[in-house]
């Protein structure tokens, strides 16, 4: 027999979670990079379509004030040394002014939009700076508006801050409430309309587990925000009901300032079931864009600039983006502010929000516009948790997040995170078992998936690979992908602990026999040691190929959660969906022979028996193309009581058939 290598593996050390990992940051990443490269467009289009000229803004700003009854005054007519005042609310839900005045024009600050500079005498100021939270502040000068605060300096001694023009704002105001382009599911056969984004190679990879070479991970630039410059003021992430660990992945994904015990959620309903009355909304209002509502909660806290429509059903806020995504339909709410709590490096507001009160329609560079006649829908996602010990009681929390392609999987992880951190604080060896249930609508009606699996964590949890959870990658493939976005109706997941360590870890493999001929029983001799316990050998048969003569396979050996079975590429979303359910077992084992040759994944099946010269010709060349080459395989899943840990491969030459003489 020649190997090109010893029949003994080198050992791979086991990593927990190794495969959903993986699994999680490639899908994550290259989901991300294909948005951003199919939102270019659209970006670019904004920049095109933004009014250029004074007539245009000129009929904006008409068409938005005319059922307002507040003058504004245009940045041309301001000068340094101006005198007006500001209004927020500094505590409670009442308003109150503070005194400003204007240092400078700051020409271009932003494209096409000036900045203007002030100064604020006022000693609640002199004392916090100025303050996140107080976004959208509307600034008056002889009775006039003139736009929203909405930038700062970190770190200032002085109240200095930017004003955000309000003809800028207005501009936003006049743009339509678009759901048509909202994602949604498809209502026809066939791919939907939706701005669902692409990640094709991606998933070929991670969701039907063909051997593809993904693009390096995108690498992307620190965020510089330096000392000296005007910034735009962070709003503050008030959260309720939400641990030390969870509020740092929420701080993580949003890039905002966390403020906990600042949230409720905004109440849809009073308590006998009676509707919320209708605020009616003034500028200087402290409003609150909710994420989450329920046991856990996240506000995004705001100030309201500007009020109008027939009956003060549109509003104008912030004076800056949000997250700076176009059209929205998240829920907002009136909100009450508990303290200013100061800081040197930006101080900020406490609050919590009260009555869910209307839905913020666009989110664009200088404002965030809401309209209070139209109601967002939220997603009720149910958490239950069972720790380890059994004397603790099992909770479970009933919460309701906001819907983005990105939105959704990040607030439920938070959510899953939060259990995570109350139920598995124990520094012992723990097991977890992450079961998610999600109802959900596509073209072809409604769907329900079941999604479970098994993690071992030793000496504590880790609430990053919580984070990365199978369930919470199948929502994430359920709304970022190439087919259509699914309507998800409802989300159950649940975290149940146990101690123990039911884990082997594969130190070595060894193939039995000395030589091995195409279509021999191969046997391995795999090597399992228990953690801080003893070794044993498991022999496991494989069958070698009958046409692998004279070729160097590759044998790999690993747990259930380190492998995922090859499947055709998907013609549609429940394809997709249908090809995720088919996974491998936490307790199994998995072996596999690969093959230099190479098959064919494509939309009408695997193709795997086809000479090169066939591959090639079914392969397209010169454009992009759904079929995906893998690796031709043989594999056999033994189930096993304990999760299977690590991975080993060896290379071995194969013989010609016996009875075959040798080329």
């Amino acid at each position: 027999m020649h190997s090109s290598s010893p029949h003994t593996s080198r050992a791979a050390a086991p990593r927990d979670g190794q495969g959903l990992g993986r699994r999680w940051s490639l899908a994550l990443g290259l989901a991300t990079l294909a948005g951003l490269l199919t939102a270019a467009p659209g970006l670019i289009a904004g920049f095109v379509a933004a009014p250029a000229t004074a007539k245009a803004k000129a009929k904006a700003q008409t068409a938005s004030t005319r059922a307002s009854s507040v003058p504004i005054m245009p940045v041309d007519a301001i000068k340094p040394g101006m005198k007006g005042y500001g209004v927020t609310v500094f505590s409670g839900t009442q308003s109150d002014r503070f005194e400003i005045e204007v240092i400078d024009i700051i020409p271009d600050y932003l494209t096409r939009q000036p900045a203007i500079l002030f100064r604020s005498p006022d000693p609640r100021l002199l004392h916090s700076g100025i303050v996140g939270g107080m976004s959208g502040s509307p600034i008056y000068i002889e009775g006039k508006l003139v736009g929203a605060l909405a930038y700062g300096y970190r770190f200032n001694k002085d109240p200095i801050g930017g004003i955000s023009p309000i003809e800028n704002m207005l501009e936003v105001d006049a743009l339509p409430y678009r759901p048509e382009v909202l994602p949604r599911p498809s209502t026809g056969a066939g791919r939907s309309t939706a701005q669902a984004r692409a990640g094709t190679r991606g998933w070929a990879d991670a969701m039907l587990g063909l051997d593809v070479s993904p693009l390096p991970p995108r690498r992307r630039p620190a965020d510089l925000n330096p000392v000296e410059g005007l910034t735009t003021l962070e709003s503050p992430l008030s959260v309720g009901g939400f641990g030390p660990a969870a509020t740092r992945a929420l701080s993580e994904q949003f890039g905002m300032i966390p403020v906990r015990g600042g949230a409720r959620g905004g109440v849809a309903k009073m308590p006998d079931g009676t509707p919320v009355a209708k605020k009616a909304w003034k500028g200087g209002d402290s409003l609150s864009v909710l994420l989450a509502r329920g046991d856990n909660a996240i506000d995004v806290n705001g100030t309201v600039t500007w009020v109008g429509g027939k009956q003060g059903e549109r509003l104008l806020a912030f004076g800056h983006p949000m997250f700076d995504i176009g059209p929205t339909n998240v829920p907002i709410a009136d909100a009450r502010v508990h303290v200013i709590i100061p800081s040197v490096q930006r101080s900020v507001k406490l609050a919590s929000s009260l009555t869910t009160q209307g839905t913020m329609v666009q989110d664009r560079q200088s404002a965030i516009a809401v309209r209070t006649d139209i109601t967002a829908p939220m997603i009720p996602v149910v958490t239950h948790m069972r720790p380890a010990d059994p004397d603790m009681p099992a909770r479970e929390y009933k919460s309701e997040v906001a819907f983005g392609l990105d939105l959704t999987p990040g607030l439920t992880g938070a959510l899953l995170v939060d259990a995570a951190s109350e139920a598995g604080t124990d520094e012992a060896d723990l097991t977890a078992v992450v079961r998610h249930e999600i109802a959900f609508t596509t073209s072809k009606g409604p769907r329900e998936i079941t999604v479970e699996e098994e993690m071992f964590f030793p000496l504590g949890m880790s609430t990053r690979v919580i984070r990365s959870a199978r369930g919470l990658l199948v929502l994430a493939a359920l709304l970022d992908n190439q087919f259509e976005v699914a309507r998800v109706r409802s989300i159950k997941q649940s975290l149940k602990l146990e101690y123990g360590d039911p884990i082997d870890a594969i130190e070595a493999v060894r193939v039995a026999q000395d030589d091995v001929h195409a279509g021999d029983l191969l046997k391995l001799e795999i090597d399992l040691r228990r953690r801080h316990g003893e070794l044993r050998t498991e022999t496991l048969e494989l069958r070698v190929p009958d046409d692998a003569g004279e070729q160097e396979i590759i044998i790999h050996v690993t747990g259930g959660d380190g492998a995922v079975p090859y499947s055709p590429m998907p013609k549609t979303l429940d394809d997709l969906i249908d090809n995720v359910e088919r996974t491998y077992p936490s307790r199994s084992m998995v072996a596999t022979i690969y093959r230099e040759h190479e098959g064919l994944s494509t939309r009408h099946g695997l193709l795997e028996d086809i000479p090169d010269s066939v591959l090639e010709t079914l392969t397209p060349q010169g454009r992009t193309t759904p079929a995906v080459r893998f690796k031709k395989m043989a594999r056999r899943v033994i189930p096993t009581k304990r999760i299977i840990e690590g991975e080993h491969r060896l290379s071995i030459d194969v013989l010609p058939r016996r009875g075959l003489p040798r080329r």
